[in-house]
């Protein structure tokens, strides 16, 4: 009886996993503003994922074989610029998912929540001199959200935090796998013999995935999940926790329909691991000089505000401190990411985790990062990626640091 109700279950499973095959990703330019407007009211209809913000900009959309025909040709007919950047995306999904054979925690293959959680528990038991598992929030559906701490000297309470999550949206597998890198350079550079190591300036604290049952069921039902888990009373769940923080919520850039990708929720924090993250950072708030909230795509270094396109108070400082990770970031890799703040570089997004940290935290040097690409894979970013990303995005972060511990600013 056992073996025929695992059968079922993992039959169920299998059958209940959403199948893109011959879904195409196109890029759609639109040409003056009216375009621009007719192209935002597609969101309800399409999966973007990449929204144009001005006339000129890209969006990329994800459209099925059957209605990819009409809906390239009416666009075009309406002036639109339309090329296909993905002919079918399933391949590149299917390609996401093969496991690896490496006998050891592979770092170059992306990994299911069980594994990721599995490898905080081993990376900590590995490294213990530097390192600390603590939980600090759950999930609607129940699961401990974890932080990796890493210091040289975990027990100095005076050292200034750098907090980072990644996997705020659960479709951008490329942040959790950068962050468990990022994990892995921090003690891997560490030289006892000097005393400028970052593990020396700064305590880590390092969220891999932060939407841990979005994550998860990206890897069971649906790969374009992007939102929390959470019921809704209409026949659409979950939320996005980007637009739930306690910040200017639902003032622009978000969504009241619990069918949209961008729904806000039904009140500020909302979700429990919003208002759990919320509830942690104010208790270490005076040890936290820099939160990121790091996502994908497109290759942007961002920092307050989303909710308006008005520059913040420390507008100079955090233009500063971007522009020297970014510049450290293209001598990585050769990659160029765009600067500035949220609303002026992608679009404007209230309720963000950022906007929080800056303006309720007080945490001044705040940051919103889009990692690789620009599109040309977006989400279905292959494996052998993910080194490279890490690796700039590592370069980056180091240099900031460097940069504000030398301005005296952490």
């Amino acid at each position: 009886m056992f073996l025929v109700t695992f059968l079922v279950a993992v039959l169920t499973s299998f059958a209940a996993a959403k199948d893109y095959s011959g879904h195409k990703v196109i890029r759609v330019i639109p040409r003056e503003e009216s375009a621009l407007h007719n192209l935002h009211g597609l969101a309800g209809e399409f999966d973007f994922w990449q929204d144009a913000r001005e006339v000129g900009s890209t969006a990329d959309i994800m459209v099925s074989a059957e209605d990819h025909p009409w809906l390239a040709s009416k666009l075009e007919e309406r002036g639109y610029d339309v090329m296909t950047m993905i002919d079918d995306v399933q391949p590149l999904f299917d390609l996401q998912k093969i496991p690896s054979t490496s006998a050891s925690f592979d770092y170059d293959s992306y990994h299911n929540l069980d594994d990721i959680n599995a490898w905080m528990t081993d990376f900590v038991a590995e490294y213990n001199e530097f390192a600390e598992l603590e939980a600090f929030a759950k999930t609607y559906e129940e699961r401990s959200v974890n932080k990796i701490k890493l210091s040289s000297d975990l027990s100095d309470q005076s050292k200034p935090i750098f907090f980072i999550i990644g996997g705020t949206h659960a479709r951008e597998w490329i942040t959790p796998a950068t962050m468990m890198y990022t994990a892995k350079f921090l003690v891997e550079q560490y030289d006892s013999s000097k005393r400028d190591n970052l593990l020396d300036i700064m305590e880590f604290h390092i969220v891999p995935v932060f939407n841990q049952d979005g994550y998860e069921y990206t890897w069971t039902n649906d790969r374009m999940w992007r939102k929390t888990r959470s019921p809704s009373s209409f026949r659409c769940d979950g939320t996005d926790p980007n637009r739930n923080f306690d910040c200017q919520w639902g003032t622009g850039g978000s969504s009241s329909s619990p069918c949209s990708d961008t729904y806000m929720g039904t009140k500020p924090a909302s979700e429990i691991e919003v208002s759990n993250l919320q509830n942690h950072i104010l208790s270490i708030k005076d040890r936290v000089k820099i939160f990121m909230d790091v996502h994908a795509y497109s290759q942007y270094w961002m920092y307050p505000y989303g909710y308006s396109t008005e520059l913040p108070e420390d507008n100079d400082d955090l233009y500063g401190a971007s522009r020297v990770a970014v510049q450290a970031i293209r001598a990585t890799h050769g990659k160029w990411f765009q600067y500035g703040s949220i609303a002026n570089v992608i679009y404007v997004a209230s309720g963000s985790s950022v906007d929080w940290a800056y303006d309720v935290a007080g945490i001044k040097h705040s940051y919103a990062l889009e990692l690789r690409d620009r599109g040309q894979y977006g989400f279905a970013l292959p494996a052998d990626q993910i080194q490279p990303s890490a690796e700039e995005f590592f370069a980056g972060a180091e240099a900031m640091v460097r940069y504000l511990k030398i301005g005296n600013d952490l």
